[in-house]
């Protein structure tokens, strides 16, 4: 019986981390703000259930106190300064540092 939960455990991450992926690829390639907003609250919500991220970074963060999707020039700028990333999300200001052994 262990042996059984243990798949169905692993299957579902599995399937978490593909739906994960899909709206990742739906929040970039959207210009409305509802519906990448709307992307971006549910891979914050099956990422704390499931435990999976986002494996490819494209430029687009998520605001981890607001859930809105931070698109750098529209709601959220972005900083450069001594090998160190610093975006500022433009609704709540909270700002998230990305550190020297970031790779894109």
């Amino acid at each position: 019986m262990p042996r059984r939960s243990r798949r169905k455990s692993h299957s579902r991450k599995k399937l978490a981390s593909e739906a994960v992926n899909d709206l990742y690829d739906v929040l970039n390639e959207n210009k409305d703000h509802d519906i990448s907003n709307s992307a971006a609250k549910l891979i914050l919500r099956i990422g704390k259930k499931h435990g999976t991220r986002v494996r490819n970074y494209n430029g687009i963060t998520i605001c981890r106190s607001c859930s809105i999707a931070m698109v750098p020039g529209r709601n959220s700028t972005v900083r450069i300064r001594s090998k160190v990333v610093k975006y500022t999300c433009g609704v709540c200001g909270r700002v998230k540092t990305i550190g020297p052994s970031f790779v894109m």
